[in-house]
């Protein structure tokens, strides 16, 4: 397989596997936040040239974004970062033994930035420790609590003393306010 043309020059994986342990593969009935059962932290993938496509066609945003640096490589930050094309969402997935690593600096500032300009474009930023979920979101984070697979993240309006504010709520795929 070729690599994908929009990765940047000179990033590889080596000495990381931490998508190994923080994503769902589906095909492998593999869950978020648990080593795949043929990856050897220390060596890689022992399925490498027969991986599954999911694994074949994903490359971490360190791979993908030139105006990273190497402290955002997954094995240096202890998260990775991924865009999830049909929720319109940046993913970070935190490594459970180290799930504040992105509030620190220089990621929060980015990820706060990232966080506004997904506002202004209706996407969302979230950040993943498992399957609970918090939501960045320009003036806070929220968090979500656990989310299933099957639930969906939705914007509503919420009361509030100040008026009516935006906010987020994780719903179930039959509730009216999931858009299709």
């Amino acid at each position: 397989m070729t690599e994908a043309p929009d990765l940047v020059a000179g990033r590889s994986c080596d000495g990381c596997t931490l998508c190994c342990k923080l994503l769902a593969v589906d095909v492998l009935e593999k869950p978020r936040a648990k080593w795949c059962a043929h990856c050897d932290p220390k060596r890689g993938c022992a399925i490498y040239a027969e991986r599954p496509g999911p694994c074949q066609s994903f490359f971490c945003g360190y791979r993908r974004i030139a105006d990273l640096d190497d402290r955002w490589k997954p094995s240096i930050a202890k998260f990775l970062i991924n865009y999830e094309e049909r929720a319109n969402r940046i993913a970070i997935h935190a490594d459970p033994d180290r799930p504040d690593a992105w509030r620190v600096e220089p990621f929060h500032t980015t990820i706060k930035g990232w966080a506004r300009t997904a506002a202004r474009q209706g996407g969302q930023v979230i950040v993943w420790r498992g399957d609970y979920a918090t939501l960045v979101l320009p003036d806070r984070d929220k968090d979500l609590g656990r989310v299933r697979d099957d639930q969906f993240i939705v914007s509503v309006e919420k009361k509030t003393l100040r008026g009516v504010e935006p906010d987020f709520a994780v719903v179930d795929a039959d509730d009216p306010r999931v858009k299709r």
